[in-house]
């Protein structure tokens, strides 16, 4: 039997009925594929801008960002769900996102649009990753022809020490 959808890193729009609310999602593209994140955790969507290395980060943290006085982590997504490096374009990217008090952005390939769907639309994600890792996908919405793949922010930056390599030139 199929585990239900965590819905939870999903905030229902505001007014939307009680029973099968609608969410917002923020979709956006990495590699082939397309993912989606609650709008609500969007704060704002940058161009690209300088990023400040960061000495013994995990490889999946492209460095610092200086946005309005405030220096915030950069994800890079390509990096972290293991998808081969792609040059900056004048599509690519930075998500400004919460999780919580804490804010850091995500270098995507390109927003591509931001949506509104029925929790109920939301599909349970296959089983993709091995037992005891966070799973990164917590859904599929969308049509067969072009599913999104929903994202959980807090299970994609979740760093275990000895599982991932630090950034080349660091030490662990």
């Amino acid at each position: 039997m199929r585990e239900p959808v965590n819905l939870s890193v999903l905030r229902p729009l505001e007014g939307a009925p009680g029973r099968d609310p609608l969410v917002q999602l923020c979709a956006f593209r990495a590699g082939n594929e397309e993912y989606a994140i609650d709008i609500m955790r969007v704060e704002e969507i940058l161009p690209p801008q300088r990023v400040l290395t960061v000495p013994h980060a995990p490889a999946f943290v492209e460095g610092m960002l200086h946005v309005r006085g405030v220096l915030l982590p950069v994800v890079d997504l390509r990096q972290r769900l293991g998808l081969p490096p792609a040059a900056v374009s004048e599509r690519t990217r930075l998500l400004v996102c919460l999780l919580g008090k804490r804010r850091l952005a995500l270098r995507v390939d390109r927003v591509t649009e931001v949506m509104r769907v029925r929790r109920s639309d939301i599909k349970p994600a296959p089983a993709l990753l091995s037992p005891g890792r966070a799973p990164f996908v917590v859904g599929v919405c969308g049509p067969p022809e072009r599913a999104r793949l929903l994202l959980d922010i807090k299970a994609l930056l979740r760093w275990e020490a000895g599982r991932e390599a630090p950034r080349p030139g660091g030490s662990a």
